[in-house]
């Protein structure tokens, strides 16, 4: 029996194997390959290294790469799937691995790392790294990414997005219609016209928005002590509402100073007014350009 139960896992594997060899060459050996469903869960955590997330129409999971440090491990069944590594001791050693997931397009994921960089494409779900980077691109249901010092660039189709840094550069552009985006002192871009609703805010970062708000959009953007600068292009449309109480605001070559009873809000109109643009900072400067 067990020599059967050997025999019938080496072809399900030898059945696999064309498709990860349809995979990158340069991902590295498979690592670990299996059917899954097409909504599958997965469940992914290392510290160091890499990790790399592939969307495709396969009804399969193949991991392709190198475990440099620790013991690679997979556990579960075709719906719901956990892999890592881990150290072979059980101790507190830093693992480490370079890794590249390709999954079904419909499968979610939750990964977690320490240092190790994230990307992803066309896949959706839920990533999070104390000091890595996350790089998100393609077609995806909803992302939610936080890194407590890294940098996040998005650059995604998607309904819905939620990012958040401490310390790193957060850019979102491809096409999210929903976005929730927030730093503490990174700079915070948003380089898309798709975003319907947004809010954008820092604490101590910069916030600089370069696109034409969509028509129906509503976006508040808020900071403490960084600047706004809303660079428009001359066909945009929106009402404006804009207030800084120690900064300034300059708008069309109109300087707006606060008060010694604070500032009131700048309101007017760009084109028809077809969106709803607030940016508020207490002690940063606001510059509305147009280009």
């Amino acid at each position: 029996m067990r020599g059967s139960a050997r025999i019938a896992t080496a072809l399900a594997l030898a059945l696999l194997v064309p498709a990860a060899g349809r995979a990158q060459q340069g991902d590295g050996p498979v690592v670990r390959a299996r059917r899954v469903r097409a909504d599958a869960q997965l469940k992914v955590f290392y510290d160091a290294g890499s990790v790399r997330f592939v969307g495709w129409d396969k009804d399969s999971l193949v991991i392709r790469g190198r475990v440099r440090a620790g013991q690679f491990y997979l556990g579960g069944d075709s719906s719901s799937l956990k892999f890592g590594v881990e150290d072979h001791n059980g101790g507190t050693a830093v693992t480490s691995a370079d890794l590249t997931v390709y999954l079904p397009r419909g499968a979610r994921v939750a990964a977690r790392t320490v240092s190790a960089s994230i990307s992803a494409r066309d896949v959706s779900g839920w990533f999070y790294t104390v000091s890595g980077d996350i790089a998100l691109a393609g077609t995806a249901t909803s992302l939610d990414a936080l890194s407590m010092s890294g940098a996040i660039e998005l650059s995604a189709v998607t309904p819905w997005v939620r990012a958040r840094t401490g310390d790193g550069r957060l850019v979102v552009a491809g096409a999210p219609e929903d976005v929730d985006a927030s730093t503490i002192t990174g700079p915070l871009v948003i380089a898309t016209s798709s975003v319907k609703r947004g809010q954008l805010a820092t604490v101590r970062g910069d916030i600089r928005y370069t696109a034409s708000p969509a028509r129906g959009a509503v976006l508040d953007m808020s900071t403490h002590s960084g600047a706004i600068e809303l660079n428009l292009p001359r066909t945009a449309s929106a009402r404006m509402t804009l207030s800084s109480i120690e900064g300034h605001i300059e708008a069309g070559g109109v300087t707006s100073m606060p008060t010694a009873a604070g500032n009131r809000p700048m309101t007017f109109d760009v084109g028809d007014g077809a969106s709803r643009v607030t940016a508020r900072t207490y002690k940063g400067v606001i510059r509305v350009v147009a280009r």
